[in-house]
């Protein structure tokens, strides 16, 4: 069951206020069931209340089954029990009665079914085995997270709560979502279950779903900003090869688009314990280092204040809390006996001779802002103007950051670290400033994003899909802002299905995603776009919709930045860009319609793929309120980006544009999708 710190608030006042009616946004125009506005038209959405995570995804007897987060009594978060639909194709679904229930001890957060052909349970018999589910109990007294089983002998239409939970616990409030499936190696079922709190997943095996022996832990590794939820482990073939199979660890966690987002690894699986293919060390760029720290004092740098004392910290603050990523023995530090002292430090002045200024920070999250100033940050300093700015993101870690100082090279410049906070994470940390050609990536630019959008979470896959593929679903949306999205009477859907395979790509094992082949189910005859060039400036094409797929290829010429908009009309537009100068595919919702209801929800998210000169292949999928880009370049490169968008239904155009330059529409297919609700 997904959480951040916003729900945890939300879980203790659920609990407190059980059975009194939950809080809704305002709602959309009214409209006919399934066709109100913003109801998607191709993607899962229940009829009514709350939805989140996908839990229990299973192929039994000839239907895909999607249990789900699902609030029966209101459409916010709570009560969580499990909703369930069915879809014989993927594509169409029917939802069925409510089928876990929370009750008086618990809820029903998230986990996954198994079908347990030899009955290892005795739940069922060898001639009707039962269907199982592992999901976690939220006990409403103590707040612990334990994980339990609930059965069904007539294929997941009524289940039972086993008598003998908990089967699993750690006595965490922290300890969730199990994933389970059967090993055949080793003859017994393996569970991946977060260590939520810990950045960690934990592996145990099992003979009969009951009993539970603990193997090992993978992490932390990858991106540790937000708490790790929702793993899944699963085998797939490199490159089509069955003799060359990889296994990938999925996990959702705080995203590098911002919120919620879902990070994957591959590696090994031996039965007991996954190895990732990351290295375990990460080497920045090399520059000139203008600053470390090393020798035991500030050398040419001033302060002003008390925050900063007189002379470089170890990695140890003073109320022995430990600084993890320094790579010496010093590091600014200006938590000076406690947050409630202040000051700055500065550098003397340089000339910005190279690209990029690359440094580690940490420390609180306090950003520099032309008002009040509470900052903890590390600034850039031209001609007394702060014009690169960085925070920490309050964690005693340290990570990259790098500033593109393009425009600002052979002009004179200060860095200043500023210490003007006196609350919780009222300090700053920062070393090694280096000048670089080349950028240095943090955690999260580093990790591997099965989507980069800011509305693709939870991500798990189905047990016992037929042919074995792989096809994994996703909650689309956001904890930054899910309970503010503006529908009614349902509130979340989720992401397209897709069938997942793995890529070589410049020599690295790559996760690589296409929407399930059934989406053609609902395409219309289809329509062809010309060979489009466009100059500085959008060209319309003959397309309009609000359910539309879109395969196109663009050549960039000139331009800085290109691609296409898509839901265009009266004033409002999705942006699907390609930067040239960075190198980046990105979406831009900040024009997309109805954006203020929450203040993270306009913005642009981006993708780093690089096209070398070639041509950038996009497949798009546009609904009534979702906007899903599969990106790829020459080499078998790709980056996949999902956004919610809540446009006027009167917005319905497709345009090609290029800013400051040429480009080129090669070609495009387009088709109008049909509901899967008429």
């Amino acid at each position: 069951m997904s959480r951040t710190t916003r729900r945890r608030r939300l879980l203790a006042a659920t609990t407190v206020l059980s059975g009194l009616a939950l809080l809704t946004a305002s709602p959309a125009t009214a409209g006919p069931p399934y066709h109100e506005q913003y109801r998607p038209q191709f993607h899962f959405s229940p009829a009514r209340n709350w939805m989140n995570d996908p839990n229990g995804l299973i192929w039994y007897q000839g239907q895909y089954h999607l249990f789900f987060q699902y609030n029966p009594s209101g459409n916010s978060w709570g009560n969580m029990s499990w909703g369930h639909a069915v879809s014989t194709d993927l594509v169409h679904w029917t939802q069925l009665p409510l089928a876990i229930a929370q009750d008086a001890d618990e809820m029903v957060f998230s986990g996954s079914i198994v079908l347990d052909k030899d009955d290892s349970t005795g739940f069922g018999s060898k001639e009707n085995p039962p269907l199982v589910a592992v999901y976690t109990s939220q006990r409403k007294g103590t707040g612990r997270q334990e994980q339990a089983l609930a059965y069904s002998t007539d294929g997941g239409t009524t289940w039972t709560k086993y008598s003998g939970n908990p089967v699993l616990a750690i006595g965490s409030a922290d300890f969730r979502d199990p994933k389970v499936f059967w090993y055949a190696p080793t003859h017994s079922w393996l569970m991946a279950v977060a260590l939520s709190d810990r950045h960690k997943v934990s592996f145990y095996s099992s003979s009969d779903l009951k009993s539970w022996t603990h193997l090992s832990d993978f992490g932390p590794a990858g991106a540790t900003g937000g708490v790790w939820e929702c793993p899944d482990l699963f085998p797939l073939a490199v490159d089509g090869d069955p003799g060359k199979t990889k296994w990938v660890l999925v996990v959702g966690t705080q995203s590098v688009a911002g919120g919620t987002g879902t990070q994957y690894f591959t590696g090994d699986f031996d039965g007991e314990r996954f190895t990732s293919d990351d290295p375990a060390a990460y080497v920045p760029p090399g520059g000139t280092v203008l600053q470390d720290f090393e020798s035991g004092s500030y050398g040419d740098w001033t302060t002003n204040g008390t925050a900063f004392g007189t002379a470089p910290a170890t990695g140890t603050l003073p109320d022995q809390q430990t600084v993890s990523g320094y790579r010496g023995t010093g590091l600014v530090n200006s938590y000076n006996s406690g947050d409630g002292s202040t000051g700055t430090l500065t550098s003397p002045e340089f000339t910005v001779g190279r690209r990029y200024l690359n440094f580690l920070v940490g420390g609180g999250n306090h950003p520099h802002t032309d008002g009040a100033d509470t900052q903890t940050a590390v600034n850039l300093l031209v001609d007394g103007k702060v014009v690169r700015t960085s925070t920490g993101s309050n964690s005693e870690t340290l990570d990259w950051t790098s500033w593109d100082l393009k425009d600002l090279i052979g002009k004179q410049a200060r860095i200043q670290l500023v210490d003007h906070n006196t609350d919780g994470w009222g300090h700053i940390l920062a070393d090694d400033f280096t000048a670089a050609d080349e950028p240095a990536l943090s955690t999260p630019q580093r990790a591997h994003w099965v989507d980069y959008g800011q509305d693709f979470y939870a991500a798990v896959t189905y047990n016992d899909a037929p042919g074995g593929r792989r096809v994994m679903l996703a909650w689309m949306s956001n904890w930054n802002y899910a309970q503010a999205v503006p529908t009614s009477p349902w509130r979340s859907a989720d992401a397209f299905p897709r069938q997942l395979s793995l890529r070589t790509v410049n020599g690295r094992t790559r996760l690589v995603q296409q929407p399930v082949g059934e989406l053609r189910t609902l395409r219309d005859a289809g329509s062809t776009m010309p060979t489009t060039p466009v100059d500085s400036g959008s060209t319309p094409l003959a397309v309009h919709g609000s359910t539309l797929e879109l395969e196109a290829q663009l050549t960039p010429g000139t331009a800085d930045r290109f691609g296409l908009d898509v839901r265009t009309g009266g004033g409002q537009r999705t942006r699907i860009g390609y930067d040239t100068t960075t190198g980046e595919v990105s979406i831009d919702r900040t024009a997309s319609g109805l954006v203020d209801f929450d203040p993270t929800f306009p913005g642009v998210q981006r993708a780093p793929l690089a096209l070398d000169g070639g041509p950038l292949s996009l497949h798009v999928l546009v609904d009534a309120s979702s906007v899903e880009v599969y990106a790829e370049n020459a080499r078998g490169g790709q980056v996949v980006l999902t956004d919610q968008v809540f446009p006027d239904p009167s917005s319905t155009g497709v345009d090609v544009f290029a800013d400051n330059g040429t480009a080129t529409l090669d070609r495009m297919r387009a088709w109008q999708l049909g509901s899967v609700w008429t």
